[in-house]
């Protein structure tokens, strides 16, 4: 990094002022003034156990290294230890990145403060005292310019193994509670960043079938957080293409309107599972295992990407065996057919029994005309042999397991 050459004229100036100035009392009486004017500006400077003497360290290498190169015909920056050090110390504490800049910023402040009375107090000189100041301006420009830079380049990469750290370290605490390892709730609480365990718990589970896609998960998890109404969701990422999501909440959310409410936020591959709100840390762990399951049933080109555990409990339960398949097929009979006019049946059985028993309101929901409805409940009688009245819980299910496990 350089900047503009010294003007010949200034040469034997800046060579007397930096060795000048480079003393040890003339270094320390810098250091006081720069540090006495970060700390009236940020007086929780001195609240924080250490940082003051690391900012004072950072102050004193700058003003040295500065110094070093400031009568050199080019100027060539770089960062002192200290400075890095003060960064990631900053980042260490989980403070934020503005108290670093705002100590930069003062600093800064102060160096144009002090040039300007520089400049005042100067004897006659064989110089233009305008060509010294544009000449320090210049060069204090350039210094704290890049020790902005580079102070936040530390910081940030110093937060980002902070944050990895943390997140790890709570997916490790996610997992020994979900393996039973960790059962006491104040501990698991603490485990967990003081997300409140003794609350009811709402388990999410995301899953992406693209990886590329995977960073839409964290996101979509927001919002689904928002629109079931919890503050403050613990997440963690397992790895692979998942992210998992539990919202403590005091009361129960209401989750019967999620799915509709949620349309809008389908998300290319992106599947979800919701489990239901049950309390305490065993409910934290049967939540997410109520998602998990629930994941079975979810498909990324349908209108099931996102299902709530509740509505798709029986079917969860059943899975998909050789078992239960052939008890679908036993109760579907000749209505398990995948030609287009037996799934435009089933599809209207499955609405009628939803809504009730109602043609009106299956019409409704499937935007057909009610005769074309009861015209297509008398061709499921006769495939069935039995009238509609008659149809037992066990077909319901049935339909219900086809219309999950069996798409097309």
């Amino acid at each position: 990094m350089s900047s503009e050459s010294v003007p010949s004229d200034l040469a034997p100036w800046l060579l007397a002022y930096a060795a000048e100035s480079a003393q040890p009392d003339q270094v320390e009486a810098w250091v006081d003034r720069v540090k006495a004017a970060i700390v009236r500006e940020m007086p929780e400077v001195e609240l924080v156990d250490g940082l003051s003497e690391t900012l004072r360290l950072t102050i004193r290498d700058h003003w040295l290294a500065f110094l070093g190169d400031f009568a050199q015909p080019e100027q060539h920056f770089h960062l002192p230890e200290a400075a890095r050090v003060l960064s990631v110390d900053i980042a260490d504490r989980q403070l934020p990145l503005e108290s670093l800049i705002r100590f930069y910023r003062v600093a800064q402040q102060e160096v144009w403060a002090y040039v300007s009375e520089l400049i005042r107090a100067l004897p006659p000189a064989d110089f233009d005292r305008a060509d010294l100041l544009m000449y320090f301006w210049n060069r204090a420009g350039v210094w704290l310019d890049q020790s902005i830079t580079e102070s936040i380049a530390a910081y940030e990469a110093a937060r980002s193994r902070v944050l990895a750290g943390a997140a790890a370290q709570r997916f490790e605490s996610v997992r020994s509670i979900l393996a039973g390892e960790l059962s006491d709730a104040r501990e698991a609480s603490a485990a967990l960043g003081g997300y409140p365990i003794s609350v009811h718990h709402t388990a999410v589970v995301l899953s992406v079938g693209d990886a590329e896609q995977a960073g839409a998960l964290e996101p979509l998890a927001a919002d689904l957080a928002r629109r079931i109404g919890a503050a403050n969701p613990l997440i963690v990422k397992p790895g692979g293409r998942q992210l998992w999501m539990w919202l403590g909440t005091r009361d129960q959310p209401d989750l019967s309107g999620l799915v509709a409410a949620a349309a809008d936020l389908r998300t290319g591959s992106v599947v979800v599972g919701v489990g239901s709100a049950t309390p305490n840390i065993a409910g934290f762990v049967a939540s997410h295992r109520e998602a998990q399951g629930t994941l079975r049933v979810t498909a990324p080109d349908s209108d099931d990407w996102l299902a709530v555990y509740a509505d798709v409990e029986l079917p969860v339960l059943l899975g998909c065996s050789p078992e239960v398949d052939r008890f679908t097929t036993r109760q579907l009979g000749p209505l398990a057919g995948e030609d287009e006019g037996v799934q435009r049946i089933r599809e209207t059985l499955t609405a009628y029994l939803d809504s009730g028993g109602s043609a009106e309101e299956a019409a409704r929901t499937l935007v057909v005309h009610r005769n074309t409805i009861r015209y297509r409940l008398g061709q499921a009688e006769e495939m069935l042999g039995r009238p509609i009245t008659r149809i037992s819980p066990q077909l319901s299910v049935a339909l219900r397991h086809h219309a999950l496990f069996h798409r097309g």
